[in-house]
């Protein structure tokens, strides 16, 4: 039962229209995907549920899990529908489609809205849909549902931007994506709040006078890892996305710069720098590449570390609109953490981390090197006071407060 009971005049019913994997689920869907996981999305989607679960007591989630098509991402055609629950006994509804490429779009869609408009029948008073992600079969089914329960409100929260999506140079893709375009942005003009990972997306968004707020992520701690001592050699992590764009190379060139066979390099994840990693590997014994591993094997190797590392550089307008989700999990390992200053990441992460400015592979070279010399027992009182800004202040809790005051503060404005 929820603890807030003193805003009865507030409290709504509130769908959560998502694509979160349901507990019993993950395995099935780890075995079917073709291709990278959303791990990430899928692990704030869960935090932003139990966060509206701990403040709503009519809480209702539809999932339709962010899977990839058939028959190149996924290895079923269909996804099947299922039921789940949170902490309560509350039903949730995970909603099967058809996952053809295209087909699926219009599958997800319609299926969608009719599980939107069961979950109507069964509502009164102050209602809100919030949609996670731009993603238009979620976006359109909730506004269409709108139009023909305009009391309901609806709130996107926005994770990522479409035009630094990955996309495509087919032209029936491209033509597709235009018209996907008008779509979301009639869609954007009839959406009431947002939920904005960074502050730069207002312009962009234009969102102009209404209003949102910012949670750039969440931090739930869902495993607790037993201590594990650190390794004698400086070891350096790189857990994530190995995409290009993300300075997986610049890391590989950095180590390579340091001649020191006391240091070692491990990488965890999976994408398309991943043979590049493999080939430095079979060449420089002090890399290892441990593949895309389990959250609790993460954990472990992070608490073993010296340092962990993101290498993505500042560079490029999509840094403005991202907040990498591995910053909290990085800071709450409680091993230092060292990054550049993405506009992205909000200014009180920083005093927390080893911070670099310039972008290139030289400075990423000397500060490993300066952060692996500092005296364990300084490294270890770093990522201690590093772990407890992100458990204090970062949890699923203190976040989703700001969606349930922002949403309060609509009805406010309108009573």
């Amino acid at each position: 039962m929820s603890l807030i009971t003193h805003f009865d005049y507030y409290l709504m019913n509130i769908l959560f229209l998502c694509g979160l994997f349901p507990k019993d689920r993950e395995q099935e869907i780890a075995t079917n995907s073709k291709s990278s996981i959303q791990y990430a999305a899928n692990n704030l989607q869960w935090s932003i549920a139990n966060g509206l679960e701990y403040f709503y007591e009519q809480l209702k989630i539809i999932s339709l899990p962010y899977i990839s098509s058939y028959p190149f991402g996924y290895k079923t055609s269909f996804f099947r529908s299922s039921k789940f629950s949170l902490k309560s006994e509350t039903s949730n509804s995970c909603v099967g489609f058809i996952n053809l490429p295209f087909i699926n779009f219009i599958s997800r869609y319609w299926n969608a809205k009719k599980a939107i408009q069961k979950w109507g029948e069964n509502i009164s008073g102050n209602s809100c849909i919030i949609v996670y992600a731009i993603h238009t079969p979620f976006l359109k089914a909730a506004i269409d549902f709108k139009k023909s329960m305009p009391n309901v409100k609806i709130c996107l929260v926005v994770p990522d931007l479409p035009q630094f999506m990955s996309g495509s140079r087919n032209i029936i893709y491209r033509l597709l994506k235009t018209l996907e375009t008008v779509i979301i942005n009639q869609c954007l003009e009839e959406t009431d709040s947002f939920v904005l990972l960074s502050k730069y997306m207002v312009e962009s968004l234009k969102i102009e006078n209404k209003p949102w707020t910012r949670v750039e992520g969440i931090f739930e701690q869902t495993h607790i890892e037993e201590h594990a001592p650190k390794e004698e050699s400086k070891t350096i992590l790189y857990t994530g996305t190995l995409a290009r764009q993300y300075g997986i190379i610049n890391l590989l060139d950095a180590f390579d710069a340091i001649k020191d066979l006391n240091y070692k390099l491990w990488i965890c994840g999976e994408g398309d720098c991943r043979n590049e990693i493999e080939k430095r590997a079979k060449f420089d014994t002090r890399i290892k590449y441990f593949g895309q591993q389990p959250r609790s094997i993460i954990l472990t190797l992070q608490k073993k570390a010296t340092i962990l590392v993101n290498p993505r550089t500042p560079e490029g307008d999509y840094t403005k609109y991202s907040f990498p989700s591995k910053t909290m999990e990085y800071l709450a390992s409680g091993t230092p953490c060292l990054l550049y200053r993405l506009k992205g990441i909000p200014e009180e992460y920083f005093q927390y981390c080893f911070v670099m400015n310039n972008g290139n592979i030289e400075e990423l070279k000397e500060m490993i090197i300066t952060v692996c010399n500092k005296d364990q027992s300084e490294l270890d009182e770093f990522g201690r006071k590093a772990a407890k800004f992100i458990f204090e202040n970062k949890n699923s809790i203190s976040q989703v407060r700001k969606i349930y005051e922002l949403l309060n503060s609509i009805d406010k404005n309108k009573s």
